[in-house]
């Protein structure tokens, strides 16, 4: 396999685990208190705890696909 191709394997899954580890926590917010629930599920999630969120999950599902496309890339070359 070449370093190239290793190097967007790894990569790719680091950063897919990145997100989605960021991704959960935020989800489920493990570290949220309010005053009116005894529970961090029954507090709203702020605006920039979406935006986070969201931007971890796009970045995700990018990795993932890198890591798709690194993959066939690798067959390709294993072929010729």
């Amino acid at each position: 396999m070449e370093p190239k191709v290793r190097g967007w394997l790894t990569g790719s899954v680091l950063l897919a685990l990145t997100g989605a580890t960021v991704t959960v926590v935020y989800f489920f917010q493990p570290t949220r208190s309010c005053d009116h629930e005894d529970t961090s599920a029954g507090c709203a999630m702020l605006p920039v705890d979406a935006a986070v969120m969201t931007v971890a999950a796009v970045t995700m599902l990018l990795a993932v696909g890198v890591f798709v496309f690194a993959l066939l890339v690798k067959e390709r070359s294993a072929v010729r």
